[in-house]
């Protein structure tokens, strides 16, 4: 439980830099480096192939147990339609989630403003719970 709460927390640090990015580097700088985050976003269906892949591997090599082979069977059919839709779903990503995203960063300081407070509320929520297991825990 110790371990759960403690990444819970890193997490949420984490997410609340990531979220308050834009609004502390500002518009500029978003859109230097536009390219670089497109291509990111369009990575995600690799990402997610090379994670299926890992865990198709490793239920694989489990599936001596019947209760597994259900589930390397979903994951596997999973796995081979993001291979299929590869590109529609890099598509996808790029023309409906990143280019409105950019321009809402860019162009939109009040959704900036917003993500910075949510990334407050975030950061200080992981603090807090860092500061919890470090009182309550010793």
């Amino acid at each position: 439980m110790i371990k759960i709460l403690t990444l819970t927390g890193l997490t949420l640090q984490f997410i609340s830099f990531w979220l308050a990015a834009p609004e502390i580097l500002g518009p500029d700088w978003i859109v230097k480096t536009e390219d670089f985050f497109r291509k990111l976003i369009r990575k995600i269906p690799t990402v997610v192939l090379s994670f299926l892949g890992a865990i198709i591997g490793v239920i694989f090599y489990q599936s001596i147990i019947l209760d597994t082979i259900f589930i390397l069977v979903m994951i596997c059919i999973l796995f081979i339609s993001v291979l299929v839709f590869h590109k529609r779903i890099e598509y996808f990503l790029d023309h409906k989630i990143s280019n409105p995203l950019i321009q809402k960063l860019i162009l939109n300081e009040s959704f900036r403003f917003t993500l910075l407070k949510i990334a407050a509320l975030l950061f200080s929520l992981g603090f807090v719970i860092q500061i919890f297991l470090a009182l309550f825990t010793t």
